[in-house]
């Protein structure tokens, strides 16, 4: 499946001038390299998260924390959410950095008045948990690392809802098709997904 990069409609702050790759700890100028050093680093990082989750409810603060832990060693802007304006990916335009903090507390008030989708059944929680997904990635609060770290944000949301989330069991691109489509509010396609997900 075809792979996108992020874009700015305007300056590209966050790179390295006149490059894609996004300035970081180590110096490194080619992305190759880089996503080569983030994929092992953040592996590890997602491990111990998943031995020990870190505590909160759920809000900004909460998936702010996870992003930071994940890839505070490789960014300086970890844990941060983005700033400039509008930012695509590939035909996909996110929410515009000034409306993140709005729009979280918007999708957190419907996930807190569904008590974060807890003594539902499997059937249910796919199904919500698909429209919650929708929204989240909607939103995509960072400039990179969003489907790493939701996808821990909602495996310890699953989890405190009596599930597991295995996202093994599903290939990448079945899970990148499925987000796209939602995304159009299409969500039956992540539904199916997750029902293999969820266990």
């Amino acid at each position: 499946m075809q792979e996108y990069e992020y874009y700015y409609a305007g300056t590209e702050f966050y790179c390295y001038p006149d490059t894609k790759v996004l300035v970081n700890k180590f110096g490194i100028k080619d992305n190759l390299i880089l996503s080569d050093v983030e994929r092992k680093i953040t592996a590890l990082k997602a491990l111990e998260l998943k031995e020990n989750p870190i505590d909160g409810i759920f809000d900004l603060n909460h998936l702010c924390n996870i992003h930071k832990f994940i890839f505070s060693e490789i960014y300086e802007w970890a844990g941060k959410i983005r700033g400039g304006d509008y930012m695509f990916k590939g035909d996909t335009m996110f929410c515009r950095a000034i409306f993140i903090e709005q729009s979280f507390d918007e999708y957190y008030k419907k996930l807190k008045e569904e008590t974060f989708l807890q003594e539902l059944e499997k059937a249910v929680f796919c199904e919500r948990l698909a429209y919650h997904m929708g929204e989240l990635n909607a939103i995509h609060p960072y400039r990179d690392g969003n489907g790493r770290t939701c996808r821990l944000y909602f495996s310890q949301l699953a989890e405190n809802a009596g599930f597991d989330l295995i996202f093994s069991n599903v290939k990448e691109d079945e899970l990148l098709k499925a987000d796209i489509a939602e995304f159009k509010r299409e969500y039956e396609p992540l539904i199916d997904v997750l029902k293999k997900v969820v266990q």
